[in-house]
């Protein structure tokens, strides 16, 4: 396997025009999203996909695959087996799209490696399970009723935990936590809420607080991922989870200083966001180092989302998947659906590295932009 060698690379940014803006916070306007995919091809006609989502107010981003196109002309005549030297390479690389737009050429290049080993890419990282629960992740709703259809829905449809992206405005969640918990209480559904960093420290405290008294799961993002302090107050002052933000302090080295200061009660993390497969695997170990869980972060399309799974069925340190539902939002391009079960498991996709069947058509179809090297 040392003549394998990239010859041919292909970018996409992908819009779905037909997919409804969904806001995540009172002050944002409604979000599009942009799939930014990766397609490496090999000699031998052995193919690799990889991808990160990118969200954007008012049109649709073109900054990641633009930041890609500066750096995959190098990988013509690589070997993506060699994912550690791989990576290493692409660490090195200069673009102002930083580990975002290198993600998912190292995702592509465990997918290649998956398939040539001849097994889903789970197995080959470790292989712990073969199956994990997962929660529905919510989109902000204009009024707090509009959230308890949608709940029964999740919960219909078999969700066991929901997570509640909210106003992020202090007063208007507690309205909305004091509500589901009202009505949820008795259910045995499990909640988190994700307050996108918008709150100040004090009501930072007073949520989590007010979650451990309800025994909610986890409080996600509830301040700046760099107000050490606060972290650190939220962490020794309650028994809650308390979760970071996932999108900023995303390193190994800034993971680990991180849980070795108690900062967090657990790692967020996401291999489209952190750099790719590589880093998410030994992330998964330090935080295992620390005792801690890893709590995949996995809003995005089905590359996203497989490329998440198969990591963290890899590992025993991960007690939940991010699902975001209703899901056709998130599966345009793709022949190769995960889903939720009845139960609430979620399961890698059958076949071997990823598992994903592309729709290449329709990726085509409704790309923004495009960009082909060989």
């Amino acid at each position: 396997m040392n003549n394998c060698r990239i010859n041919r690379v292909e970018l996409y940014a992908v819009a779905d025009r037909e997919a409804p803006p969904i806001p995540w916070a009172d002050n944002q306007e409604p979000l599009l999203y942009t799939n930014n995919i990766v397609r490496l091809v090999t000699e031998d006609g052995t193919e690799g996909v990889g991808a990160t989502i990118s969200y954007t107010e008012n049109d649709f981003d073109r900054c990641i695959i633009e930041a890609m196109r500066t750096v995959v002309p190098g990988l013509i005549g690589k070997n993506p087996l060699m994912t550690e030297e791989l990576y290493s390479w692409l660490m090195s690389r200069c673009t102002w799209g930083g580990l975002p737009a290198k993600s998912p050429i190292d995702i592509a290049a465990w997918d290649i490696k998956g398939k040539k080993a001849g097994m889903p890419l789970y197995m080959l990282l470790g292989g712990a399970r073969t199956k994990m629960l997962s929660y529905a992740s919510t989109p902000m709703f204009d009024t707090v009723e509009e959230y308890m259809p949608y709940i029964d829905e999740c919960i219909a449809h078999g969700f066991t935990a929901i997570k509640l992206h909210c106003y992020c405005v202090f007063k208007k969640d507690l309205a909305l936590v004091n509500a589901v918990q009202e009505r949820y209480k008795d259910t045995g559904i499990r909640f988190m809420l994700d307050t996108a960093t918008f709150y100040s420290p004090e009501e930072a405290m007073k949520m989590a607080r007010l979650m451990e008294r309800y025994d909610w799961e986890w409080l996600e993002a509830p301040v700046s991922d760099y107000d050490y302090k606060t972290y650190q107050r939220l962490v020794d002052k309650t028994d809650l989870e308390i979760s970071s933000h996932g999108n900023c302090l995303l390193t190994l080295q800034e993971v680990t200083y991180a849980l070795g200061n108690g900062f967090w009660s657990d790692v967020r993390q996401d291999a489209t966001v952190c750099g790719g497969i590589t880093p998410l695997n030994k992330c998964f170990a330090i935080a295992e180092g620390h005792s801690k869980r890893l709590e995949i972060q996995s809003m995005g399309y089905t590359i996203t989302q497989a490329a998440n799974l198969h990591v963290a069925l890899a590992h025993h340190n991960c007690n939940y998947f991010e699902q975001f539902y209703p899901y056709e939002s998130f599966e345009l391009g793709s022949n190769t659906p995960i889903r939720t079960d009845k139960e609430g498991y979620v399961h890698a996709p059958e076949g071997n590295g990823l598992g994903v069947d592309m729709d290449w058509d329709a990726v085509k179809e409704a790309s923004i932009a495009s960009y082909v090297f060989e």
